[in-house]
């Protein structure tokens, strides 16, 4: 199992607001079926490796299906397999 926290940022857009370029990514992330948490400068998955790795493809076809001519993702993944993780084990929780 692994956590991932990903970070789309699109570029080459006519505004600041970027919004109504990340929906459909919010879309993807959610019809994915993968535990997540969005949070105010990304979104945290919770995951088979495999199925985050095809994910992150998705919201990078996704968002360039928006308009954005290009597209900046940050990703910090974070796997184990010596015990469980989960975004809540992560947090603390």
């Amino acid at each position: 199992m692994a956590v991932a926290e990903i970070c789309i940022f699109p570029l080459g857009t006519q505004s600041p607001s970027v919004g109504k370029y990340l929906e459909p990514v919010f879309e993807v992330i959610k019809k994915s079926g993968l535990k997540y948490m969005t949070c105010p400068m990304g979104t945290v998955v919770e995951g088979d490796i495999d199925e985050i790795l095809a994910l992150i493809k998705k919201c990078h076809e996704a968002i360039f299906k928006t308009g954005a001519q290009r597209v900046v993702i940050s990703v910090r993944i974070d796997e184990r397999v010596d015990k469980e993780l989960t975004i809540e084990s992560k947090l603390g929780v």
